[in-house]
């Protein structure tokens, strides 16, 4: 049966209690409740979408002290009761006051609630639940015409000071301290655009520690009053500077190190993964924040808005088209093969094969009777024998460079095997300069 303050009770036959929800909450306690020590509540995953096991636990831990913590990323909580040392703890949700209560044998050890709750128990319903977003919040629903839950208290006035709340590289922001607004940090794309709260992913994997990487000579992206929060003994080092350029070069010119934090004249370099990026006001407010990210990145990211962005997008889906037209039309007009497109009698079968023999020599060993177009274009890129097919064009010739690359980038962007196809921003990166254009792959090797 379900009694009046909300505990569903079973009995058995002779009336005797054999269970009840008391005794087993999962994200909600009531008025009248009691968690002794060892209780556990988790959130759920996702509001009221996924009611599945989230990622936040409100303990009330065997030393005596209640905390709220990203249970799955382990590290220390990021709020607590701070009632440490204390013996049988308990907290009680107050079925008179409404207020909620940490207590051990004798007294209150801690008040949940500062200020009194202007709600009274005949005229409300009262809970309280950790949300999805790792809070504890005590709600109110009247009992006379009410149509919604009301927020009266909440444990955390900050809400990005809540563990990885943003997930991994992701930074957590909100203004007026209400809503969280989770975003990538430069470098970085969401794992899940319709979830920003899992976290992101980097755009390149880069090593910053190898000089013959495009990637040696980083940029430093800068974030005013922000922190990459880590536990004391995640950070790499820590040193003190009242130099905030100073802090800036450190991380710069240290390779291993990828961010770091400037706050109260002391510079923190941090290990990775970044799981608390975090803006709130005010704790962390005046503290400057460091991530390193390749120079490439750093020019995409003020390209994006820009109309020569749209035009490389342009030349991205056309790339391809043009460099077969391109080779198509170098063939036709080639004079060797004139005489074979326009039907002259004198195109006999064995003249046709000599001439196919000489527009496809790349070296005595290759196979050329069946090639086609693509194919005899990519033997003599990987021959380095490009230029013998527009040796009759001295247009082409005049400007032969961007001719290979056009034809290069054509070959990558139609390769028979999808996986070695270049990714948008890399053919971007391709016909800006900033990144090599390399040798296609041989068909065999495709398709293998």
């Amino acid at each position: 049966m379900m009694k009046n303050n909300g505990n569903l009770v079973l009995l058995d036959s002779s009336s005797k209690i054999i269970w009840h929800s008391f005794d087993s909450p999962t994200d909600t306690i009531l008025p009248g409740q009691v968690l002794p020590m060892g209780t556990k509540l988790y959130s759920n995953a996702n509001g009221t979408i996924d009611y599945s096991t989230g990622q936040y636990r409100l303990e009330i831990q065997m030393d005596g002290n209640l905390v709220l913590s990203a249970f799955r990323f382990g590290g220390r909580g990021y709020w607590n009761s701070v009632t440490l040392g204390n013996q049988n703890v308990s907290l009680i949700f107050n079925q008179s006051t409404a207020f909620m209560y940490v207590v051990n044998d004798t007294r209150i050890i801690y008040s949940m609630n500062r200020t009194e709750v202007p709600t009274t128990i005949e005229d409300y319903y009262h809970r309280a639940t950790i949300s999805d977003r790792g809070d504890l919040q005590q709600w109110i629903y009247n009992k006379r015409g009410g149509n919604q839950w009301t927020l009266v208290w909440r444990a955390i006035t900050e809400p990005c000071i809540v563990n990885s709340i943003c997930g991994a590289f992701g930074l957590c922001t909100s203004p007026d301290n209400n809503e969280v607004t989770c975003k990538c940090l430069t470098g970085y794309s969401p794992l899940d655009p319709n979830n920003p709260s899992r976290g992101c992913y980097p755009d390149v994997i880069v090593d910053f520690c190898d000089a013959n990487s495009s990637t040696s000579d980083p940029a430093i992206e800068e974030y005013n009053n922000t922190d990459f929060l880590n536990d004391v003994f995640a950070d790499l080092s820590r040193f003190p500077t009242t130099d905030v350029n100073e802090c800036k070069k450190a991380v710069l010119d240290d390779c291993f190190c990828l961010a770091g934090v400037w706050s109260d004249s002391r510079c923190m370099k941090k290990r990775l993964p970044l799981m608390n990026a975090r803006r709130s006001n005010p704790s962390t407010n005046n503290m400057v924040a460091f991530i390193k990210v390749p120079k490439m990145e750093n020019q995409d990211q003020h390209r994006k808005d820009s109309p020569s962005w749209v035009v490389l997008l342009a030349v991205f889906l056309s790339c391809s088209i043009l460099a077969l037209i391109f080779g198509i039309a170098v063939v036709y007009n080639h004079p060797l093969t004139q005489p074979y497109i326009h039907g002259q009698p004198s195109a006999k079968p064995k003249s046709l094969h000599r001439v196919t023999e000489e527009l496809h020599q790349v070296d005595e060993g290759t196979q050329v009777e069946d090639m086609i177009l693509v194919d005899w274009v990519l033997c003599c890129v990987n021959a380095g024998n490009l230029r013998s097919i527009v040796s009759h064009d001295l247009e082409v010739l005049g400007d032969f460079k961007r001719f290979e690359t056009m034809t290069m980038i054509g070959l990558w962007c139609i390769c028979s095997n999808p996986t070695l196809r270049p990714s948008m921003k890399k053919v971007i990166q391709m016909l800006e300069g900033t990144v090599e254009v390399g040798v296609p792959p041989e068909v065999d090797a495709q398709i293998s």
